[in-house]
């Protein structure tokens, strides 16, 4: 186990993790890879890329449960589920309804990822809740689903931090793993039973609600200070590079098989995003996942990966990918790819920030004073940061077993 190592919260200036940020473009890639992966493979084997590149979303779950634990502080639980929708949704909207004006033209209205039935689930965000494919996948290029898991573990959050945030730190490792070990258990077993039960369960939010809380728990550890020793750190940081080979060697005759592969990648997940999340805080740099260009790409990766399916239907109609050798195919990966990355840039700049922006002046809540300290109870110090910021210098600090009281919520902005 790792010994615990002292750190006091991180620096207002180094609390917006842009390693991790970075590390959202590379998730997204491997989701685009597993997208155009039937386009291509004949002509373009892109190997694990193609085959196993949903995990991606996976690693998506775990960091959106840590980030949000991360950029916590005490707020109005109606300000917090605000928030959430003003990040999350104008662009969702945008995206349903770029889906349509693709799909009715070229018309492919009915067909797989495009059945008029599942418009309204998808709008609700309750899609991924109904165990019929043409539901779960059927908007928006089959991206949408995680989206409702996303809605779900919002939803969940006010619950589930406070409570974790109340145990110790053996308390909340026992939580977590009371939580994940039977969904996973249940992921891997699906695939087992039948590939339908597999696809069901592999969206389902109620499996995939242990990722998230395995976020959450990550984030309060490196809140309270452990960070390992530089021995273990590396050692840890050898031992998930080479765990992670087994999920990837997998992938090529077990692909079709998601729920396995994704509990298979998990644990390198896991250790990729404390290690680097930690050291970010402490002050450290994470070569190449702090790159300036790769953090901008992982800025804009939730308008990449709503709007990617779009520019793929786009590129196929155009005969991007019906090149019959692998250089031509490679540079009509390389037009979607790049068709993706600048649609995403107008609609996080057009559409994703301005929204936010209008949004959150729209909600002028009170600030929230400091939860008082009750007996055995530590108070929660500072105010939630401003919109847009992933930063809130109002976390507990070190050592900190009690939870906001009251109405005080956590509030964040997942970057």
């Amino acid at each position: 186990m790792i010994s615990p190592q002292r750190a006091g919260p991180p620096s207002r200036s180094r609390a917006n993790l842009p390693a991790l940020t970075g590390l959202r473009g590379v998730a997204a890639t491997l989701v685009f890879f597993r997208h155009i992966d039937a386009e291509v493979a004949d002509t373009l084997p892109i190997g694990p890329l193609g085959d196993i590149g949903y995990a991606g979303v996976s690693f998506f779950f775990v960091l959106s449960g840590f980030v949000l634990t991360w950029a916590a502080g005490p707020t109005s639980r109606a300000r917090f589920y605000w928030r959430r929708f003003a990040r999350v949704y104008p662009l969702y909207l945008v995206a349903v309804l770029l889906w349509f004006a693709v799909a009715w033209p070229l018309g492919k209205m009915g067909e797989f990822g495009s059945k008029p039935i599942a418009v309204l689930p998808s709008l609700l965000l309750v899609q991924a809740w109904i165990p019929t494919q043409s539901i779960y996948f059927g908007w928006g290029g089959a991206v949408l689903w995680s989206l409702s898991c996303e809605a779900f573990f919002y939803l969940a959050f006010p619950l589930l931090y406070p409570r974790l945030a109340a145990r110790s730190q053996a308390g909340r490792m026992r939580l977590a793993l009371v939580v994940l070990l039977p969904t996973a258990a249940i992921s891997c077993l699906a695939g087992v039973v039948d590939p339908r039960l597999d696809l069901a369960v592999y969206v389902n939010p109620a499996v995939r609600i242990g990722e998230f809380v395995l976020g959450i728990v990550l984030a309060l550890l490196a809140r309270d200070g452990v960070r390992g020793t530089a021995g273990q750190r590396r050692t840890l940081a050898v031992l998930a590079t080479a765990w992670l080979a087994v999920p990837v060697a997998l992938g090529f005759s077990h692909g079709d098989r998601q729920g396995l592969i994704d509990t298979l990648a998990l644990p390198s997940f896991a250790v990729a995003i404390f290690l680097v999340g930690t050291r970010e805080a402490d002050g450290g740099r994470v070569a190449g996942a702090s790159a300036r260009p790769l953090v901008y790409f992982g800025v804009i990766s939730y308008a990449f990966y709503l709007v990617h399916p779009v520019a793929l239907t786009a590129g196929g109609e155009l005969g991007w990918f019906e090149a019959t050798t692998a250089p031509g195919m490679a540079l009509g990966v390389l037009a979607g790819f790049l068709l993706a990355f600048g649609c995403a840039a107008v609609l996080h700049h057009g559409v994703e920030q301005p929204a936010q922006r209008y949004l959150l002046r729209a909600f002028r809540a009170p600030a929230v004073r400091p939860a008082t300290a009750g007996p055995g109870r530590a108070a929660v110090p500072g105010q939630s940061a401003g919109p847009g910021s992933t930063a809130d210098p109002g976390w507990p600090g070190v050592g900190h077993r009690a939870a906001p009281r009251g109405g005080s919520w956590p509030s964040a902005d997942l970057r």
